[in-house]
């Protein structure tokens, strides 16, 4: 079987995070981790459909909002009563931990793709990428910390006051 290029490399490794963020969702029971692995299987879907157009010669850019600008509304939706009675479930957590490791993984990819491409627009392309990728990394890092200890991290996250008196 011959080897696959890197983009069609990077066509397949999109396809698996949809696949893999897809079911994430289907099986996710707190309604906030739900609808943020369907947020990342659109980011991986709308990645894929760029790097296919690449593949037929197109000339395609990413654009439109990057992830973290979508997501950061899904928890100012949630009414304090919803966000208090989210916690952590160990299927979720684990599921997260393993994302995280598949965006690292991701990264690491779409780095080497962009020192090894000869074209500007090539270049941009897996630059812009890796930002993505980087952005889920700190998305679903943030989501595991806040579901591990919400307390923390509405204490660190969103700039808690402590008062010493």
């Amino acid at each position: 079987m011959a080897e696959a290029s890197p983009l069609e490399y990077a066509i397949q490794l999109e396809r698996d995070g949809q696949a893999f963020y897809s079911e994430a969702a289907n099986a996710a029971r707190n309604p906030l981790g739900k609808r943020m692995f369907e947020s990342l299987a659109a980011d991986e879907r709308r990645h894929e459909e760029v790097l296919l157009q690449i593949a037929q010669k197109m000339d395609a850019a990413l654009g439109g909002p990057l992830p973290k600008e979508r997501l950061v509304t899904l928890f100012a939706a949630l009414g304090d009563q919803i966000r208090s009675d989210l916690g952590a479930d160990a299927a979720d957590t684990a599921v997260i931990e393993k994302a995280i490791g598949v965006e690292k993984a991701s990264v690491e990819h779409y780095k080497v793709q962009a020192e090894q491409a000869d074209a500007e627009g090539a270049r941009a392309l897996y630059a812009r990428l890796v930002d993505e990728e980087l952005q889920h990394v700190d998305i679903l890092t943030n989501t595991l910390a806040y579901l591990n200890a919400t307390g923390d991290w509405f204490l660190w996250e969103e700039d808690g006051l402590l008062d010493g008196g």
